[in-house]
């Protein structure tokens, strides 16, 4: 209840900008008075709805002025942000034109859907992006989310996140999904996101993945689907609580040469 009360609140925010009062926004999000919104509103932000739309700056610290990229500048401005971010990956330039993450192909996607293109700038400085596109089979795929270290735990990144699902969900998409790091669960998982495993390893075989699975005592793992990519990766998938941390550790570990992620999804 309380994730979905900061949603609304998150989603009437962006709403000041369209010029509507506040007394519409209020009603929209099932509030019956003003007074009621405007209570609420402030124990999210810390201050009224008045003082956030005016100085566009949140006194608590949360940054709300998020937009979608609107040029090939400002799509390449966002380029620069992710290399800061993901520093270890190689940039747009360095892959080969026409493959996936490639500037050319970027601008494909502004092109196609830039509302799925989405920056938090304090004042002139990005803190924060997350960049998507939509998939065959009409669900967004996120490939690329981050914010500066020092805008962490400001609600910058959550905000982000309810942007674009709101976004997807006008153009009617079905869903949102993307492969998470260590360390974020519990951020996905307050987000309503649920989860699955991917298990892959190049030396040991579907079936090994599967008699190993079947090993672990006291564990009831729903497998989903196994695959073996390019001829000599076997895939394993399995839909587990994103807050399991425990399998991983088991497949990289104690049976080794294993490579798992955790995916992410949710329907919008």
């Amino acid at each position: 209840m309380e994730y979905i009360r900061r949603k609304k609140l998150y989603s009437a925010a962006n709403e000041f900008y369209t010029g509507r009062k506040l007394y519409d926004i209020a009603l929209d999000y099932d509030y019956e008075t003003p007074a009621g919104f405007y209570k609420a509103f402030k124990s999210v932000f810390g201050c009224s709805p008045s003082r956030y739309k005016n100085n566009n700056k949140i006194r608590s610290n949360i940054f709300m002025n998020i937009d979608n990229v609107k040029t090939i500048e400002e799509l390449e401005e966002v380029g620069k942000f992710f290399k800061i971010i993901y520093a270890d990956l190689p940039t747009e330039y360095e892959i080969e034109e026409g493959e996936k993450y490639s500037h050319d192909w970027w601008i494909e996607q502004f092109n196609k859907n830039p509302e799925l293109l989405l920056y938090a700038k304090d004042d002139d400085k990005i803190c924060g992006a997350i960049s998507g596109w939509i998939e065959n089979n009409n669900n967004v795929t996120v490939g690329g989310d981050g914010i500066l270290k020092e805008y962490e735990n400001q609600g910058i990144h959550e905000a982000l996140f309810i942007e674009l699902e709101k976004r997807a969900k006008k153009i009617g998409c079905n869903g949102i999904g993307l492969g998470i790091g260590e360390g974020q669960e519990e951020f996905y998982a307050k987000l309503g996101y649920t989860g699955s495993m991917l298990i892959q390893s190049e030396k040991h075989s579907v079936d090994d993945l599967k008699n190993f699975l079947d090993s672990l005592k006291n564990k009831n793992y729903e497998i989903t689907a196994t695959n073996i990519y390019d001829g000599y990766v076997h895939q394993l998938w399995l839909r587990v609580s994103i807050l399991d941390k425990e399998l991983k550790k088991k497949f990289e570990e104690e049976l080794g040469n294993c490579w798992c992620q955790i995916i992410v999804g949710k329907s919008i």
